[in-house]
């Protein structure tokens, strides 16, 4: 038996801004209510247009087929989405599950490094993939790895230009993604700073592939050893955010892959190094959190 329950004024924001691109069931399962709330509170905002308990500019003044008024919506209600003919960020805004085992490594990994300074981080390779989504209907994702240290901005490359065939993004994708673009920008680091550089990582199968650590070993990258379910240790995670909140903020979204990829090289060529040096400065107080709460999860 269903039961209609309140829904707050953030999630009949959300809804609202759903209804442009998913229907009541989709909705219910992206917000993880019960589908007759979902459907009786459209019902009431399709026959009425009200929007009781909303912000007085997020009300159906501010809600029509216009993109711009949904994506004001949105930002006034801080839905932390890339959100528009189905566009959808894939960082995950859920701490991950430590568990005693990983919260021991990331507590050894943490009395291991607390000595090293921001100076000494400045000198690592950060590195990680992400993923965006984009479609109504038929959802086509882009995939993309991109690197940084210090304040020297690495490249941000698209995994599935450096596919052979048919295959899937897989350790051998991610070999040639290393070959082409980290080792030059690894050579680059070494050559500006006139320091070593390390390479980190995190511990995804394609990175810990027997071919992924010959090619390191090979091409003399030290790598950093890396502890499991440590988002909040990596760098990179902040860059991430920073570059789908820049997404998020234009006026105009992309629509297609093509043009989402051209956002995204676009977006990224328009950060600051400031960013990145501001990012690394924090790895010492970042350190100290995960040393504070005893190897479990922190606000970075």
């Amino acid at each position: 038996m269903t039961h209609y329950t309140e829904l707050s004024p953030q999630e009949k924001g959300k809804i609202l801004a759903y209804m442009k691109n998913f229907n009541p069931a989709q909705i219910a399962r992206k917000m993880g209510r019960d589908p007759t709330t979902i459907c009786r509170f459209i019902d009431k905002y399709k026959k009425t247009g009200k929007t009781e308990n909303l912000p007085r500019s997020g009300r159906p003044s501010a809600l029509n087929d216009n993109e711009k008024n949904a994506h004001s919506l949105m930002k006034l209600l801080k839905i932390d989405i890339l959100y528009d003919a189905g566009i959808h960020s894939h960082v995950a805004a859920k701490k991950p599950f430590i568990s005693k085992r990983h919260a021991s490594a990331r507590i050894s990994w943490c009395e291991k490094y607390k000595e090293k300074t921001a100076r000494d981080w400045a000198q690592v390779i950060f590195s990680d993939e992400s993923s965006i989504e984009i479609g109504k209907h038929g959802r086509k994702s882009v995939m993309v790895w991109g690197c940084f240290a210090g304040g020297i901005k690495g490249p941000l490359i698209f995994c599935d230009e450096n596919k052979e065939g048919n295959e899937k993004i897989n350790s051998n994708t991610y070999v040639r993604i290393l070959n082409k673009h980290l080792h030059p920008f690894h050579h680059t680091v070494c050559k500006l700073t006139g320091r070593a550089a390390s390479f980190q990582q995190d511990n995804a199968p394609i990175h810990t592939a027997k071919i992924t650590k010959d090619w390191l070993k090979k091409n003399k990258i030290a790598i950093i050893d890396w502890p499991a379910n440590s988002p909040d240790l990596n760098l990179i995670e902040n860059i991430w955010k920073q570059l789908k909140d820049n997404i998020q903020s234009r006026e105009v979204f992309p629509r297609t892959v093509g043009e989402l990829k051209a956002t995204l090289s676009e977006e990224w060529e328009n950060l600051d190094c400031s960013i990145f040096e501001e990012v690394v400065v924090s790895m010492p107080q970042r350190i100290n959190a995960v040393l504070e709460a005893k190897g479990g999860p922190t606000h970075y």
